[in-house]
């Protein structure tokens, strides 16, 4: 075999090689219509997370802090765009605490919470939690409770049409509950005057309670501590605060067995999630499972929450 020979031999085994090379010998390992089902599925996720987050939410109740406007057991609709829809601000596992926070933004609301509204909203101690409650008072406004009755800027607060009280007697108002906040504001049936600070206010110390104060400034996410008479605000000395976001103050329906506003303080606006608009299922959890349907109080079935 002449050198000639020899190079176009290795050239045609060369591109034998190339060719068997070229053909897989074995299937992928998914078919093209599985790719398709798959990309498909993960679409629809994204879109009902998308929905979910800012547009419409299912809520489950477990307590009875707002019967009998919501009974214990109700899962609700909750409208997460009325009040300005929240991106997500932590990614994680769901149902479990395994995650990690990210950056967030409020979409333009329609309206703010008002007087009156039955809002959805992060547990202000522990932002893994929702709660849902009444919006008594608002930015701007004092609230007072004397012998169970509310009053907003001295003006009487009507009792929802479905709300409740379980304790016949009243507390007196020269005792005081120490798990009331802040304390010495009185008890459940006696409370405040307590003014909610709104967007802009300018909170001095010794002119508003240092207990209020402290948790206003903590839920802008700021350090806080008194020294020397003067506020310590993330380690700088200053005379006063200058408030970063409307507040809130919370109150459930069902007056007498309610953790709200009135132990734990202020819900500020960043916290706002939604407000609840419908029941879409109820399950009486008093009843055994073997009982269904009699479980289900169908009755509550598309319950306008107002």
């Amino acid at each position: 075999m002449n050198i000639f020979q020899s190079v176009l031999y290795k050239d045609c085994q060369n591109r034998k090689n190339e060719e068997k090379m070229s053909k897989p010998n074995d299937k992928p390992w998914i078919s093209p219509r599985a790719k398709r089902e798959i990309k498909s599925w993960i679409l629809i996720i994204l879109i009902a997370l998308g929905i979910k987050q800012t547009i419409v939410a299912s809520y489950h109740v477990p307590t009875g802090s707002m019967e009998n406007t919501i009974m214990t057991g109700d899962f609700l609709f909750g409208n997460n765009f009325i009040y300005g829809s929240r991106t997500p601000d932590w990614i994680g596992i769901p149902y479990t605490r395994i995650g990690f926070k990210v950056p967030w933004f409020r979409l333009p609301s329609i309206k703010k919470p008002e007087q009156g509204d039955v809002v959805i909203f992060k547990f202000p101690l522990d932002q893994h939690v929702h709660y849902v409650k009444r919006c008594i008072a608002g930015p701007g406004q004092t609230i007072e409770v004397k012998h169970k009755q509310v009053f907003v800027d001295d003006v009487e607060f009507p009792n929802p049409e479905h709300s409740k009280f379980t304790r016949p007697t009243t507390y007196s108002e020269y005792w005081e509950n120490y798990q009331i906040f802040p304390k010495g504001s009185g008890n459940e049936d006696n409370f405040g005057p307590v003014y909610v600070p709104k967007e802009g206010d300018t909170l001095r110390l010794g002119e508003y309670p240092t207990q209020l104060l402290k948790n206003v400034v903590e839920l802008a996410n700021h350090s806080f501590y008194v020294q020397d008479g003067k506020l310590v605000i993330d380690e700088i000395p200053r005379d006063y605060y200058v408030v970063e976001q409307d507040h809130y103050f919370m109150m459930g329906d069902n007056r007498d067995n309610s953790y709200d506003s009135r132990f734990w303080g202020f819900v500020p606006y960043n916290l706002v999630v939604g407000r609840a608009i419908i029941v879409w299922l109820s399950i009486n959890k008093e009843m055994p499972l073997y009982r269904f349907p009699k479980i289900v109080r169908w009755n509550r079935f598309g319950k306008i929450i107002s």
